[in-house]
């Protein structure tokens, strides 16, 4: 136990068994057989190691409640170097376990349980039937059509956990899905502008919903993308925003599409694609200008805030109300000094 928690700290602070060890005084080696649990700290080495590595020294020795492995996990887009991985990992489980840690002080489950509905599809044959399939989800969700204000909050409502992540860690670093106890999980990056952690949220609930849906000639990435699109801004909403056909979209319509929907311009130029507004030209058209003002990478006009997580805060909260955890508790959990948490809860300067 004490070795994981170390290498896992030591992860989750960037630093290499050489690094740590002279940041106390003792060789590598030394390092990695405190984390093979071939070797025992005593307790001036303790102290030195939760230093070093910013953490309590109660931190080593904290039970895990649940098996915390996220050998499943799946990163979206671009490969990552092994360290930025390791970082990631690292600080993803810390939140995880807290959050699982958490929830089991609750006499009853706080959260539903993750399961959709035996209405939906068993299958999805092309494509172009995700967009039905998303309408019978959203139905099924009681979404209707219109804008998801805050999406995070609807999928924590159905049971996926998600956390966000400081993405300074990797500027390649989109998002992460995997499962532990059987229970979903998301991670986000915490700067990411908000339709671009929208979109993420979408397309790795796209891979929620549609595994084992799909024929092998579809390539579940691009599934995942159809769905994510058509999630975020269905076909019945953009055919009532633009019409059932046009011959271009002004970019102002797209910015306003993008503020109301929380879904990037050019994935509504995308979407407006797949339902058949505009046709194939049309399309290329607007890309090609996307691509030549270098709108590709930032969209012009102001940013869609980023959603932050908000539901373990609340809990805490819950707990502390109903006495399931102590003040001294709720400030480990947060992360906090006693002092800072009880200014929090009284919300005092």
């Amino acid at each position: 136990m004490f070795g994981e928690r170390l290498e896992r700290a030591r992860k989750a602070a960037g630093l290499s068994l050489r690094a740590l060890g002279e940041k106390v005084g003792v060789s590598q080696t030394a390092i990695s057989k405190f984390e093979k649990n071939q070797l025992v700290p005593d307790s001036s080495m303790l102290l030195k190691l939760s230093t070093a590595l910013s953490v309590k020294v109660e931190y080593f020795f904290r039970q895990q409640s649940i098996g915390l492995n996220l050998d499943t996990v799946e990163y979206r887009k671009r490969e990552m170097p092994k360290k930025s991985i390791d970082l990631i990992n690292a600080k993803i489980l810390d939140q995880i376990e807290k959050r699982f840690e958490l929830e089991s002080v609750f006499p009853n489950p706080p959260l539903p349980e993750f399961i959709l509905s035996s209405k939906l599809p068993e299958s999805v044959v092309r494509l172009e039937d995700i967009d039905g399939f998303v309408n019978k989800l959203r139905a099924d969700w009681e979404l209707g059509s219109a804008p998801i204000p805050d999406l995070i909050d609807v999928l924590e409502g159905h049971g996926i956990r998600v956390f966000s992540i400081d993405d300074s860690i990797d500027s390649k670093f989109d998002g992460l899905a995997t499962k532990i106890d059987n229970k979903p999980i998301i991670v986000i990056s915490a700067d990411w502008p908000g339709d671009r952690q929208r979109f993420t949220l979408a397309h790795e609930l796209g891979h929620l919903v549609l595994k084992g849906r799909l024929p092998k000639e579809i390539d579940e990435e691009k599934a995942a993308d159809r769905f994510a699109g058509a999630f975020l801004l269905p076909t019945h909403a953009i055919q009532h925003e633009l019409g059932n056909h046009r011959n271009f979209i002004e970019i102002r319509e797209l910015s306003l599409l993008k503020h109301e929907f929380g879904i990037s311009m050019l994935g509504a130029v995308i979407r407006a694609y797949q339902t058949g507004i505009i046709e194939k030209k049309t399309y290329s058209t607007l890309w090609e200008m996307f691509k030549h003002k270098k709108w590709l990478k930032e969209e012009p006009g102001e940013q869609y805030p980023s959603e932050k997580p908000h539901v373990f805060e609340q809990l805490v909260f819950h707990a502390l109300a109903e006495d399931f955890i102590g003040e001294s508790k709720g400030a480990q959990l947060m992360g906090m000094s006693v002092i800072d948490f009880y200014h929090m809860r009284m919300m005092s300067a």
